[in-house]
């Protein structure tokens, strides 16, 4: 899906909104352990919006969790720079 592997390669640089993709992804992963603040979400770019809301919708539609598409090894860099963002 080409608005996650978009997702993904923002999550792992280090602007503000870097940290709100990953936050995103995250929460999406682990939502017991990683918060994404909602109203940040706004404060992203539309084509970065766009994407977030795809996945979303991608999740919603197919009644899956993150945690299906993607694997353990992939999440891991996103969490090792931002799993402790607050």
């Amino acid at each position: 899906m080409d608005a996650l592997e978009m997702l993904f390669y923002h999550a792992r640089g280090d602007t503000g909104g870097s940290r709100r993709c990953a936050m995103f992804l995250l929460s999406l992963w682990n939502g017991a352990n990683f918060k994404a603040d909602l109203q940040e979400l706004l404060y992203e770019d539309q084509q970065i919006f766009r994407a977030m809301i795809e996945v979303l919708s991608y999740l919603y539609e197919h009644n899956q969790q993150l945690s299906s598409l993607v694997s353990q090894s992939e999440i891991e860099p996103v969490m090792k720079l931002w799993g402790r963002a607050v």
